[in-house]
């Protein structure tokens, strides 16, 4: 030992045969540790890791004490036996990260999701990212490969796959009445050969986590009790119902009677544990509730104020809450699973808004409503392929009609209320009218019996109604196209002829639907009791279409004033009808309100700008203006639409009198509306015809409309002398027109201003400018009060001073509202006759 060496007495040299047994030794277990897998590495070994995610495996078993630490450089001993392989150093694994940054920091198992499981729970979905996503996405097909060449693969994990990928896709958009698109393809894919409640099962656990089962839960208990309940659907189904047909009475008793009967078990285990339709009928009973609710008589039955939870409480209010609730329940569901009755009560969301006065609002209403029918596909044909027993095919054919007399009404309400608010159209006017439904008596049990026309021994159905309302309404939509190009038309004999369409359509009426000879067979048939009821609404609707074909071009064209101002009058005529067969529950109909209001305007509108013209009726136009504002006077107090409308009627009134220059009459007796007394025929008093002035447009169209427009004439004296039941107030009329003078030399003065060209006014919109543009006349119910108590105000308080026009202040028929001064309203703040 040399002497510099410290003494070691336990060790000594490895011989050459010990040391190449060592290295064999490290070199086998070198490579076994390279092939063992990551999940099998057992408690010998340990992981660490270096800056650049690089993993190496370091044996843990201690060098033997007899062994010497190897070093990578050659020993003596090396170079006396060349055979000897020279020591390697430990390899290093050099394996691809594919966890998640947050995963691979925190040393958790990754399911390499995007975001994964561990981020989703942390909160940390933003963190999760990879710093290399292609071999992150490389491993998964690596995995997935893997374990379909084993057979390993789970049938149920790959359908829940399937219909998470479906679920997915559905939150796109895409139309579900479709079966060619992207999501259609999905749900065939997970519809075959697996289970297809997959996706409501996913669904379904969603709406438990957020709450949905207690919100719904917490909706439905605001329903009043079943007696209330049953009650008030009757009252819906009496009064309400068949003023559109909106709703099925059998078809909804039957949703009724299956929601009664719901256990509680049922109902706690959430919505979605309930088929598609009876998940919203509660959305649909709340709104037959509410307008129910609406046309209560003033005397209803007490019992219903045991609803009431709060003092001072009305029906109306009850009604509102229940409206509201009902909508809740629709948006709390969603429009991923929409279906029929979704729709409809949509509608009568509408149609409650409307009857609210909130006219804006229903318009809005009924846009959505109609997409959610077009999710459905109502505005399609369907047909069912699937393989059915005879009873549900025939209960099909029933359900396919149910789904087109629903698209029909909303087109029907689209295209009037774009008319009479001059508001754009849900509904593609290009798209055309779809298949109408088939007039067909509605059976008992509609799984015995197929879809048949009603026969002539069959009695009228709403059904039937409908389908001719349709028909009258159809010309609107050319109307609509007519009117973009604006009050000069580029074919005027296009309009003669349309109007010549409408006057067939009414010849060609049902004699049960006429005002003029009507057939009477099933007025006393204890199912047609709304009948009589409906022949004015018939006589109000071809007088309102042709009055919105000819009203844009009454500021520029003589023969469409002619003609507008006939209709206007049949409207009024039927109205004042109409209004003898209603009693105060029926008040807050709107459509008392709507026709009547335009009609009066554009009956004004002439006179007032043209007096000259038309003289042969401003006795009638002055008779159904004081009864028109009888009627909005009497409902004003249930009717929010009527009380707006009062006052600017008002104002109109007082310029319309000024601008025929009558002067000041008594005030004639009191009349009551509704009266059904019939009095001597009226008294036209002849007015001098003085010389017509050549500033007055000739007119355009042919004189045949005038011709044409004799039939609906002849159905204007059959709504007050043949009707029965409906009022006259003969008696009154014939008082205030016999109280009529001739106008004096200031007739002449009435004239408009040679300087304004009237021709430039913007056409007529009023119910637009009324509900739109917050049209009022409010000014002139306060210069009246000004005037002092115990005026006398001619026609019981309608609009005239005792004193006469003169003592009625100018500022008093000012208009005020949101409108240009190229309107009509703006012209008549400018136009003092």
């Amino acid at each position: 030992m040399p002497s510099g060496c410290p003494k070691s007495p336990n060790r000594r040299l490895a011989s050459p045969e010990e040391l190449c047994a060592f290295i064999h030794f490290a070199d086998a277990f070198a490579n076994v540790a390279s092939l063992e897998s990551l999940d099998n590495v057992n408690s010998k070994v340990q992981w660490s890791e270096r800056s650049e995610h690089k993993f190496v495996k370091q044996p843990v078993r201690e060098t033997p004490p007899s062994i010497p630490k190897m070093s990578s450089e050659p020993s003596a001993a090396d170079a006396r036996h060349p055979t000897m392989e020279v020591v390697k150093p430990t390899r290093k694994r050099k394996r691809i990260v594919i966890s998640c940054t947050e995963c691979h920091r925190r040393k958790q198992k990754c399911d390499r999701a995007s975001p994964c499981a561990n981020c989703v729970a942390r909160g940390k979905e933003s963190s999760c990212h990879y710093e290399n996503e292609a071999a992150r996405k490389q491993q998964e097909d690596e995995d997935a490969s893997s374990t379909a060449k084993n057979g390993n693969q789970n049938p149920a994990n790959a359908i829940k796959t399937v219909s998470a990928s479906a679920a997915q896709v559905a939150t796109l958009g895409y139309a579900k009445d479709n079966g060619n698109n992207t999501l259609g393809l999905f749900k065939k894919i997970e519809d075959y050969g697996g289970d297809s409640n997959f996706l409501s099962a996913t669904v379904s656990e969603a709406a438990h986590i957020s709450g949905l089962r207690e919100k719904y839960k917490s909706l439905i208990r605001q329903l009043p009790s079943k007696p209330h309940i049953e009650k008030l659907v009757e009252t819906f189904f009496r009064d309400v119902n068949p003023t559109y047909f909106a709703l099925d009475e059998s078809t909804f008793k039957e949703l009724w009677s299956e929601w009664s009967n719901l256990s509680f078990s049922t109902l706690n285990k959430g919505p979605l544990e309930l088929s598609p339709d009876l998940r919203f009928f509660p959305g649909l009973l709340f709104q037959v509730i509410a307008q129910a609710m609406q046309f209560q008589p003033p005397d209803y039955d007490p019992s219903l104020d045991s609803l009431k939870y709060a003092a001072a409480m009305s029906l109306d209010d009850l009604a509102c809450d229940y409206s509201e609730s009902g909508v809740s329940i629709l948006t709390l569901l969603g429009k991923r699973h929409t279906t029929l009755v979704t729709v409809q009560a949509g509608f009568l969301r509408t149609s409650f808004l409307k009857n609210c006065g909130l006219v804006p609002e229903s318009w809005h209403s009924l846009s959505i409503t109609i997409r959610d029918a077009q999710e459905i596909g109502l505005h399609k044909e369907i047909v069912d392929h699937q393989p059915r027993d005879p009873g549900q095919a025939l209960e099909n054919l029933w359900t396919i009609q149910l789904r087109r007399r629903m698209w029909l009404l909303l087109s029907v309400w689209d295209v009037h209320m774009a008319l009479v608010l001059g508001r754009p159209t849900t509904i593609d006017l290009r798209d055309g009218w779809a298949t109408f439904p088939i007039d067909a008596p509605v059976p008992k049990n509609r799984r015995e019996v197929a879809p048949m026309p009603r026969s002539d021994s069959d009695p009228p159905t709403p059904l039937t109604a409908l389908l001719w309302n349709a028909e009258i309404t159809a010309p609107l939509r050319d109307i609509l196209a007519l009117e973009k190009e604006g009050p000069h038309p580029k074919d005027p004999s296009k309009i003669e002829k349309m109007h010549n369409q409408i006057l067939m359509i009414g010849d060609h009426c049902p004699a049960f639907f006429r005002s003029e000879n009507p057939d009477t067979t099933w007025d006393n048939y204890p199912d047609c009791y709304w009948l009589p009821r409906s022949r004015p609404g018939f006589a109000n609707g071809i007088a309102f279409t042709i009055m919105a074909l000819h009203r844009p071009y009454i500021f520029t064209n003589s023969s469409s004033r002619a003609a507008a101002l006939n209709a206007a009058l049949d409207i009024l005529r039927a109205q004042q009808a109409y209004f003898g067969y209603l009693n105060a529950k029926h008040y807050k109909m709107f459509n008392i309100v709507l026709n009547t209001f335009d009609a009066i305007v554009v009956l004004a509108a002439i006179h007032i700008i043209h007096p000259w013209e038309n003289r042969e009726h401003i006795d009638d136009s002055l008779q159904h203006f004081d009864w028109a504002m009888e009627r909005f006077q009497t409902i004003s107090q249930r009717n929010v639409i009527a009380k707006g409308a009062l006052g600017v009627l008002k104002a109109i009134h007082v310029r319309l009198m000024k601008a025929l220059g009558l002067p000041k009459t008594n005030s004639p007796g009191p009349t009551k509306i509704g009266s059904n007394k019939s009095g001597p025929p009226r008294v036209r008093t002849p007015l001098p015809t003085p010389p017509i002035k050549s500033d007055i447009p000739s007119p355009v169209l042919s004189h045949s409309i005038y011709q044409q427009s004799q039939p609906i004439s002849s159905t204007r004296s059959s709504i007050s002398t043949t009707t029965n039941s409906a009022p006259n107030n003969v008696q009154a009329s014939s008082t205030a027109s016999s109280s009529y003078s001739p106008p004096d030399d200031s007739w002449n003065t009435t004239i408009p201003p040679t300087n304004f060209d009237v021709t430039s006014l913007a056409p007529l919109q009023p119910m637009h400018d009324l509900l739109f543009n917050d049209l009022t006349g409010a000014g002139f119910e306060s210069q009246l009060d000004a005037l002092g108590p115990g005026l006398e105000i001619y026609n019981q308080g309608l609009g005239i001073p005792a004193g006469g026009l003169s003592t009625v202040p100018n500022s008093s028929w000012q208009f005020e509202g949101d409108f240009g001064q190229d309107s009509f309203w703006g012209f008549m703040n400018n136009y003092n006759p």
